[in-house]
């Protein structure tokens, strides 16, 4: 990573964002905040996805010192999409499934706090427990949540959270508003999780992609978004 980055120095390169998704070692996430701090500049959007664990636990190669590491990372980002998991571990609280919307909102408040004007959370499940999940951001610019939920599918494919983050990332550069882009990037993942879970399919291989992208040229639906 290190020699790419001192050749784009030299080369002078600006980039119109900066993002950033799993990261192997606290080492890298390390790299990662010279380069933000490196090649930041105005009205650049800096998104990162702090990729830790789900279902709260950690990933097998994470461990808590890059989950302090990454607290660190994320004071320098516009944008953040932690899942409901990583909301914990970056702000050291326990785990529970069972969180009122109050204190959900209390938590993300003390996220943005840290740094990210936006904070996006997926994964947020909605009483009854295990029937609807929902994605919540919060923007500070203007103080208003939003929410778009969507119906739990059961199917588990690896690298959701990734093609989320990058729709999320696409649809703000294209010019979409924050809503807009939730339910572009929600909608898209949950399209996805439907036309691949009816294959005879390795699941470790992630959504069939392939199958769905064109979607990402189609007019906006109407939109589920809701103000939360």
């Amino acid at each position: 990573m290190e020699p790419v980055i001192d050749h784009w120095k030299e080369l002078g390169v600006a980039f119109d964002a900066i993002y950033s998704g799993f990261l192997g070692s606290y080492k890298q996430i390390r790299i990662v905040q010279q380069f933000i701090d490196t090649f930041r500049r105005e009205q650049q959007l800096i998104i990162v996805d702090p990729v830790l664990g789900d279902n709260g636990r950690l990933y097998t190669p994470i461990d808590q010192k890059m989950v302090s590491e990454m607290r660190s990372l994320i004071q320098r980002a516009n944008v953040i999409t932690p899942n409901f998991t990583e909301m914990f571990l970056l702000l050291g609280e326990h785990y529970q499934s069972d969180v009122s919307e109050v204190r959900i909102k209390e938590w993300m408040l003390e996220l943005s706090a840290t740094g990210p004007e936006i904070v996006v959370v997926t994964s947020v499940p909605e009483e009854p427990l295990g029937e609807r999940y929902s994605v919540i951001a919060y923007n500070r610019n203007g103080s208003q949540f939003w929410k778009v939920p969507i119906d739990y599918i059961p199917a588990d494919f690896p690298g959701t959270g990734d093609c989320f983050t990058s729709v999320l990332t696409g649809s703000l550069l294209q010019g979409d508003n924050l809503p807009i882009a939730l339910d572009r990037a929600v909608h898209f993942i949950s399209y996805g999780v439907r036309a691949t879970y009816g294959y005879n399919y390795d699941p470790n291989q992630g959504i069939l992609l392939e199958r769905v992208l064109s979607r990402l040229n189609y007019p906006m639906p109407v939109s589920s978004y809701e103000v939360f």
